[in-house]
């Protein structure tokens, strides 16, 4: 019986196959980064929408109004142009290919400026949809220290995703409030609610995965919830879906609580 053969080194002995191993590390360094700006470019996308849907919901306001006046009119100016802004500074980091720098820690922003200014963003989802929204801000949160446009951007999410589960739901509510967190007074809790059909367990550990949505691929990037996570971590803070809804005024079923750190500047 013949013994059997073994395998012998690689073509090109011993540094051929140095050669090889180097190239591959380098095909598989290549392809990291390809897929890590394949992933901010997909970030950057999802971003965009947020901007082009508020100013066209600002626009439709105004063609519904059979009057309007001019403090009003001057007011949406105002926003659409904050949301032109926007839309210019995500299309300056697309061309710069690069994954935007993290967030000052000098920023600031009180939460209920930006908790209206997002409000009048989704007014007219809000009016399409009867969706009631009602807000609760304790009187002594402090302002948390992150950009005005990451705020915006994180709440937008949050209750995009609030009237998107709401769609089929008789007496749709959605509930925000923000207070100081007991258990730490250095952060803020923001935490928004809705009276949906609630999140399946078997879905829930896959919720902030890049690219997982239960929205369908018509409806949902999957990058919201992860972007918004990205978002809140970049400034110090969480974002987290709660076990349990806790208590509220209205009955909820799925709750988010964003959290971040309150702000040290006067």
């Amino acid at each position: 019986m013949s013994n059997p053969q073994l395998p012998g080194p690689p073509p090109g002995g011993p540094e051929g196959s140095d050669a090889e191993i180097r190239r591959l590390r380098e095909l598989l360094s290549a392809a990291g980064r390809l897929a890590e700006f394949g992933r901010f470019a997909a970030q950057q996308i999802h971003e965009l929408r947020q901007p082009l849907f508020a100013i066209k919901g600002l626009a439709q306001l105004l063609l519904e109004k059979e009057q309007v006046e001019l403090d009003e009119v001057l007011d949406f100016a105002r926003h659409i142009v904050e949301q032109s802004e926007r839309l210019t500074a995500l299309v300056a980091n697309l061309r710069q290919l690069t994954v935007p720098a993290q967030a000052s820690g000098k920023a600031r922003v009180e939460v209920g400026a930006g908790l209206v200014r997002v409000t009048s963003l989704l007014e007219f989802r809000l009016r399409k949809t009867g969706v009631m929204l009602r807000t609760q801000i304790a009187p002594d949160v402090p302002a948390v220290a992150a950009p005005a446009h990451a705020l915006e951007q994180i709440l937008i999410n949050l209750l995009a995703n609030a009237l998107d589960a709401l769609s089929a739901t008789p007496g749709p509510v959605i509930q925000v409030r923000a207070r100081v967190m007991p258990e730490n007074p250095r952060f803020t809790a923001i935490e928004v609610a809705d009276n949906g059909p609630g999140i399946a367990k078997a879905v829930r550990p896959r919720l902030f995965e890049s690219f997982f949505t239960t929205k369908g691929e018509e409806q949902g990037t999957g990058l919201g919830l992860a972007v918004s996570r990205e978002i809140a971590r970049g400034a110090g803070g969480d974002l987290v879906l709660l076990e349990e809804p806790g208590a509220w005024n209205e009955p909820a079923t799925t709750v988010f609580r964003l959290t971040l750190p309150v702000s040290q500047e006067l």
